[in-house]
């Protein structure tokens, strides 16, 4: 685990966004997703960052990024809170695949992951660049809940109908973020209690 890494990201993102914040309420996106409303979501994200700019929702069958999402933002990006930065238009492309088979958590985190881009952009941040510390930006800004139980999936597989009938199940672990799950873990606490 890279304890050191994570709590020096911690320690410069907090001299800039102060103490953490309180966690963002599930109902409301979990009443969002259920609908399918990925744009509702992504409004309501950028509500809690307070990102008064004009961001669009790209959804994407192949090509672009090999990623689940991904955000297209210019660079340098206009300083957060100027009148340039309202009428900065952000994209961000989410995988049609990664929609239907990605739990709520996990599109939670990826619209959040993209969003913080852009906040860390915006304030020419000088951990912009890297991609934990965009973790981090999002868990201490009210999204910490979500990365906790969100950041790993375990599923069961079948491997064949002989396997499913005779009971021998085999799991997938599938990771999210750029943080493990006992970074997550220890960056919630971190983040938390000092």
């Amino acid at each position: 685990m890279r304890t050191a890494l994570i709590e020096s990201y911690i320690r410069q993102l907090r001299a800039s966004f102060g103490p953490v914040k309180t966690p963002v309420a599930e109902e409301e996106l979990r009443v969002l997703y259920d609908a399918k409303d990925y744009a509702g979501m992504i409004r309501h994200i950028q509500g809690v960052l307070r990102l008064d700019m004009k961001v669009r929702l790209g959804l994407v069958n192949k090509g672009g990024l090999d990623a689940p999402a991904w955000v297209e933002r210019p660079k340098p990006m206009p300083i957060y809170g100027s009148a340039a930065f309202r009428q900065t238009i952000v994209i961000i492309y989410l995988r049609k695949s990664f929609l239907r088979d990605g739990t709520f958590e996990e599109v939670v985190l990826a619209v959040a992951h993209e969003l913080c881009h852009i906040v860390l952009d915006a304030i020419g941040h000088t951990l912009a660049d890297k991609e934990e510390a965009v973790d981090l930006t999002a868990m201490l800004l009210g999204f910490r809940d979500f990365y906790t139980t969100g950041c790993q999936t375990v599923r069961a597989r079948k491997s064949s109908w002989l396997d499913w009938l005779c009971g021998n199940e085999s799991y997938q672990i599938r990771k999210h973020g750029y943080l493990s799950f006992d970074e997550v873990r220890h960056a919630a606490t971190y983040m938390t209690f000092r």
